[in-house]
């Protein structure tokens, strides 16, 4: 099985961060993985000393094939930074797991996550993998698939992350010509078409929700886990 370069993308938050990798460390397939962690550049100088310290903490990560780190002199922002390492990595190697510093996985996510990448690579209906679920009182299939994507752990192949549209307003003006706005916002569950709004009109920077619509738009599929 080829496993996939894993994508962590820090900031400012050490004690997150340390609980984060601590956690990666545990998975059995972490020793066989490569890890480039993106370390995004402060946004002021009152930032400057918590970055500072995550990219003193991130000098001393081991326990993974190869550990490549990236320190970006400018801040770009989450957003921004998750698009442009993401399409650095998977340019590179094809595919992708991706973790932001908050995030503490099973023992088996990269299991997870490789072998999903591995059996549904030629899947062309599938696009992403995602290796959480919101815990549920109902009994779920061991996976299932709902349309479009997620952001709290995933992993995709260069032919899910081409579809990614990053103008948000195209995006919300495909939604309302095909009369998908309601089926989006599941039903009227969930505001979903009110965050792509805010962020075509700048008041959010979110990639995960142009990341969401673009896969929904294609009607692509996004594997999950259910909660046992």
């Amino acid at each position: 099985m080829e496993l996939a370069p894993i994508a962590l993308f820090v900031y400012n938050r050490p004690w997150h961060l340390r609980q984060t990798v601590e956690s990666l460390n545990k998975n059995e397939l972490a020793e066989f993985s490569e890890l480039f962690v993106f370390s995004d550049g402060p946004k002021s100088e009152a930032d400057k000393e918590k970055v500072l310290a995550v990219r003193k903490y991130i000098k001393t990560i081991s326990g993974f094939k190869s550990v490549n780190i990236v320190e970006r002199e400018q801040n770009l922002g989450l957003g921004n930074s998750i698009i442009t390492g993401v399409t650095e990595i998977i340019n590179r190697y094809g595919r992708i797991i991706v973790l932001e510093d908050d995030m503490i996985s099973s023992p088996y996510f990269l299991r997870f996550m490789n072998e999903a990448l591995e059996f549904y690579e030629d899947e062309e209906r599938v696009a992403s993998i995602h290796g959480y679920i919101y815990p549920l009182k109902t009994l779920l299939p061991e996976t299932f698939f709902l349309r479009g994507a997620d952001c709290w752990g995933w992993a995709t192949w260069k032919r899910g992350w081409n579809l990614f549209e990053t103008d948000g307003s195209k995006l919300l003006y495909e939604l309302k010509k095909n009369n998908l706005l309601r089926k989006f916002d599941l039903n009227g569950t969930y505001p979903y078409t009110r965050m792509l709004k805010d962020q075509a009109k700048g008041k959010n920077h979110s990639w995960a929700i142009r990341w969401h619509a673009s896969l929904f738009l294609k009607e692509k599929l996004t594997l999950y886990p259910a909660c046992r």
